[in-house]
């Protein structure tokens, strides 16, 4: 079970029955999500939501094992991605991730074809490709963060750690990063997997690649000893010795 020291971020549909909304209710991510009013951290972070709150947003935590280690993807592709996204123009299977840099600060990485936006508080320079943007920092300036991934826009809230509790969080971050996967990374296309040679149980060439043979005159041996080359059956036999 999620407990709240786990928990490192939420993600937030800026208005009911927006397309991030209709994410958040999503199948593939419907055991990501939690109701905002079950969290009242999280509706004290939501003063700008009132009329127009939605009922569900997207929970990130530590003990939550990603596809990838240490990072979750956001993109259409449900065998890729760890949160789908709605198959609108513009998003890329894989579109951007989730993850955490040196600084133990949470990040935002686009790798998509289109771009994604990020707004501190009203100011943003617009879709913006193959960009890291830093989502939470100490002290954090912004007030309010908003993700735009091509029409589906999430508000970002992170959970606040006390200062005695940050190297706790440091620890945290790093058994996140170092987590292994749940899925084979040469199944997904990412970076490979050294897999320790296995010994076939039965070689593709003979234990002995030349046996002897020797006629026979009727009962007894005949003097013309050949070799036959077990690797290579249908060549003729060739006279070793007499």
């Amino acid at each position: 079970m999620t407990t709240f020291e786990n928990i490192f971020a939420w993600l937030v549909p800026t208005a009911r029955g927006s397309n991030a909304d209709k994410t958040t209710n999503m199948t593939e991510n419907f055991f990501r999500t939690i109701p905002i009013d079950s969290s009242a951290h999280l509706t004290s972070k939501l003063p700008n939501l009132i009329v127009s709150r939605p009922q569900r947003a997207i929970q990130l935590s530590f003990d939550q094992a990603p596809k990838r280690p240490g990072s979750f993807i956001l993109g259409t592709d449900p065998r890729t991605c760890d949160i789908v996204l709605p198959a609108l123009p513009g998003i890329s299977r894989q579109h951007c991730s989730l993850s955490f840099d040196s600084s133990s600060r949470l990040v935002l990485e686009d790798f998509s074809e289109r771009g994604t936006q990020v707004w501190y508080d009203w100011e943003s320079c617009g879709d913006r490709t193959d960009y890291t943007w830093v989502l939470a920092s100490a002290p954090n300036t912004a007030q309010r963060i908003t993700v735009d991934i091509q029409g589906v826009r999430f508000q970002v809230i992170t959970n606040e750690w006390p200062e005695k509790d940050l190297a706790a969080f440091e620890d945290k971050v790093d058994a996140f990063c170092r987590q292994p996967s749940w899925v084979d990374g040469l199944t997904l296309g990412w970076e490979r997997v050294s897999v320790p040679p296995v010994t076939p149980l039965f070689d593709a060439s003979p234990l002995f690649r030349h046996i002897f043979v020797q006629g026979l005159i009727g009962d007894e041996p005949k003097g013309e000893i050949y070799l036959w080359n077990m690797a290579k059956p249908w060549e003729p036999m060739v006279k070793a010795s007499a």
